[in-house]
Formats: C-alpha cells, structure tokens, sequence
C-alpha cells in the first residue's frame, strides 16, 4: 500500500495520546489497558490548538474490547449517501454520443480494530452540506460536492484524502443531455490505491431521456487503460453492477426545502 496514511497503526499500551490529520479532519487516539479511546475535531472548530496537540476539552469515546488489539486500521470509504456534483461548465451531450469525465469525492476513514476487524467508527475528512436531489415529492437526500466534474484531471493537485472518479456519460435518447449536474451514488464504489492516489472503480451511465430512469453499471475496476491497482476497500453498499434510477435532474436545497 503506498499511500502512507492507510493501513496498520500501532497501538501501545502507554496511555499516549498521539494525533492524525487528514483533509479538514484530526483524530486524537490512545489505548488504555483493554480500553480504546478516539476523539476528532475538524479545521474551523473552536479551540483547536495548532501542531497536533489535542484540546483541553477532548470528548473521548471509548471502547472497551475483549482482547485488545496491538494496531488499528485506517481505510477509506466513500460517503454514506450519494453524491451530487456540479459540471465544470454546462455542457450538451448530443444523442449518441459518450464523454469521459472525472469527479473527485472526499471520501471517509474507517477505524478498525486490525485489518478487517471490528468497525469503531467512520469519520469524514471533509464534512459535506447536504440536497434534496428530486421534487419535493419525489427524490433523495445527498450531499453536496465541493469539487466539479472535468473532462480531464490534468493540472489538479493530488490530495491524499480525495478519491478521483471516473464516468463515462453515453446518450442513448433522441434528445440532447443538459448536463450541469449529476446524482453520484458512491456508496456502490471500490477504492483502489494506484500509485499513492485513491481512484474508483468507473462508472457507466447511459441517458435514456428526461422521463426515463439511466442505466448504470459499475465496472467493479478501474479503467482500460489504467494499472490494476490495490484495492483499498469494497463497495460501502454493494449491490448489481447494474441498476436503473434517477441520475440527471432538477434538485433542490436541503435547507430551502426543510425550511432551515
């Protein structure tokens, strides 16, 4: 695994409060004897001191474990409900036509004890506004992307807690495709680490018309033309690799729409 952040963490039993960063996120960790203790807290927090050092007022959970285990495990994961993301430009699909594009979604870590071990908790590195993707009658909660959908990643800076995605678009209806924003579902992705960078398994889209639902496929690795890379972790929600719903449609502001 050459990303240097996932992986083993070694836990001692020296009651040492030691400190992890990673995107907006820092986590305080320690074991107590057959306890284990974590708390977090994101930049822009109040009273978050600077060098890692933890709070004067550290909220601590605690785990108490049977036999405790010598490391924890650090994964990623992708967030919990789908993702809404904005084009970098309003861009036409003409019908029978299929672009590429690439998103990148800040993704979650996974605390375990020890590789494949008991989940203690999942925590966003970025935390995302949320939106009613839909009608007030019909539609889903997701969050919102702070990144755009580009046709290319070419001059965008590697960030170790962002996972980049790619999608292919394909126009199967007798319409053009308004494409400005797209519904995400992540939680249906893998993560791989390819070269100290995490990527998704791609994602195929085929638009079947404004009325209709889009059939989506979830090729399960990583592009034709890209290395097989490590797989880092399985789909949050694994289902078919095929499925019909909503992708491109009108949404709405979660705190329009309930009124916060």
């Amino acid at each position: 695994m050459s990303n240097s952040f996932w992986g083993e963490l070694p836990l001692e039993e020296d009651r040492k409060v030691r400190h992890l960063s990673i995107g907006n996120l820092h986590i305080w960790y320690q074991r107590r004897k057959d306890e284990i203790w974590i708390d977090h807290r994101y930049e822009g927090d109040a009273a978050l001191p600077e060098n890692g050092e933890p709070p004067d007022d550290l909220e601590w959970s605690r785990w108490a474990v049977s036999a405790p285990s010598r490391t924890l495990h650090l994964s990623p994961a992708f967030p919990d409900l789908p993702v809404v993301v904005a084009s970098e430009y309003p861009l036409k699909i003409t019908p029978g036509t299929t672009i590429e594009i690439y998103t990148r979604i800040p993704v979650w870590v996974r605390i375990t004890l020890g590789a494949g071990g008991h989940q203690l908790i999942e925590l966003p590195t970025i935390r995302l506004s949320k939106t009613w993707f839909g009608t007030p009658l019909e539609g889903e909660l997701c969050y919102w992307s702070t990144t755009l959908a580009r046709r290319s990643l070419e001059e965008v800076r590697f960030k170790p807690h962002v996972a980049n995605c790619p999608i292919r678009i394909s126009n199967g209806a007798e319409e053009d495709l308004d494409f400005d924003k797209i519904c995400f579902r992540v939680e249906r992705l893998k993560i791989f680490d390819m070269d100290g960078q995490l990527w998704s398994d791609e994602a195929r889209i085929s638009y079947q018309g404004a009325e209709l639902n889009s059939d989506i496929v979830v090729s399960g690795r990583l592009p034709e033309d890209m290395p097989k890379g490590v797989l880092l972790a399985e789909p949050r929600r694994p289902v078919q690799r095929s499925l019909a719903t909503r992708t491109f449609r009108k949404i709405i502001d979660h705190n329009t729409y309930f009124g916060r």
